[in-house]
């Protein structure tokens, strides 16, 4: 089980602190040019372009990488199989979080604790719900990948 909560944190680890940064900077924007809370609350989905820019960036280059190191080309077919994968393993949790649960969760974290507190422990409180289906979606693929290699 340690093996496994490590390859968790080395996959989702930087992400999450890049997702953060971004949280923290979008919510206080929006918080500052409009004053309002609950505008601060879904503007903390800024916090998708930091987490997912570097997942993208990441899992692009990675597979790019291995075809290479095994003299096939990535192309547009490998940069598909790439995109699908990573819809499997977020899509389904993304759209419950990010319009539901994640604001939600910020929200009230700001009206209790207020900003920045609340952003990160809304954030905190929100990344409960989102990685259980994501690690579930992560953890299949996985096995799937291995069943493949051994057959």
């Amino acid at each position: 089980m340690r093996e496994r909560v490590v390859s968790w944190l080395r996959r989702y680890g930087f992400a999450e602190l890049a997702g953060l940064a971004t949280a923290l900077a979008g919510s206080s924007l929006v918080a500052a040019v409009t004053g309002n809370d609950v505008a601060a609350a879904y503007a903390v989905l800024g916090e998708n372009v930091g987490f997912y820019g570097f997942i993208v960036a990441r899992e692009f280059s990675r597979h790019a990488h291995i075809a290479h190191a095994r003299g096939e080309s990535y192309g547009v077919g490998g940069a598909l199989r790439t995109g699908a994968g990573l819809m499997l393993e977020f899509g389904p949790a993304e759209l419950l979080d990010s319009l539901v649960i994640r604001p939600a969760a910020i929200g009230f974290g700001t009206y209790y604790f207020g900003r920045p507190w609340g952003v990160v422990i809304g954030k905190l409180a929100a990344d409960v719900t989102f990685y259980v289906p994501v690690i579930v979606a992560y953890e299949t693929q996985r096995r799937i990948a291995r069943a493949r290699e051994t057959e």
